[in-house]
């Protein structure tokens, strides 16, 4: 049996210390810009690496996405990423929550399946 340590789940442990640790030394008034992009970018990081996780967990439960749970991660992630950088400017309603999710949801199923499949042969 695997242990916490050779387990996929060491990537999620190393980022949520990476997260306590720069997130408890930094404060946001007192650093510049930059600290800020990189503070987001870990948080992104980190919110990808649970997600995709997460939908690893569902695979005990019979549930398998397959080859689309990468997509199913990145979508996840570039929505909450999206609505933390909104909120983080002030600028987050209620109505920009309500139109994002089911906006991301259309278009995860158009890129999904909607578009054709490549034909693997051509016959000329």
């Amino acid at each position: 049996m695997k242990t916490l340590i050779h387990s996929p789940w060491r990537l999620v442990i190393g980022l949520l210390v990476a997260d306590f640790i720069f997130f408890t030394t930094t404060h946001p008034s007192k650093v510049g810009v930059l600290f800020l992009i990189v503070g987001f970018m870990l948080v992104v990081a980190t919110l990808y690496v649970v997600t995709s996780r997460l939908l690893d967990v569902f695979k005990l439960y019979g549930i398998h996405f397959g080859k689309h749970q990468r997509r199913i991660a990145m979508f996840v992630t570039v929505i909450i990423g999206g609505l933390l950088a909104l909120q983080s400017m002030g600028e987050l309603g209620v109505r920009d929550a309500v139109v994002a999710v089911p906006l991301a949801l259309v278009l995860y199923l158009y890129l999904s399946y909607g578009r054709p499949k490549p034909a693997t042969e051509r016959v000329t």
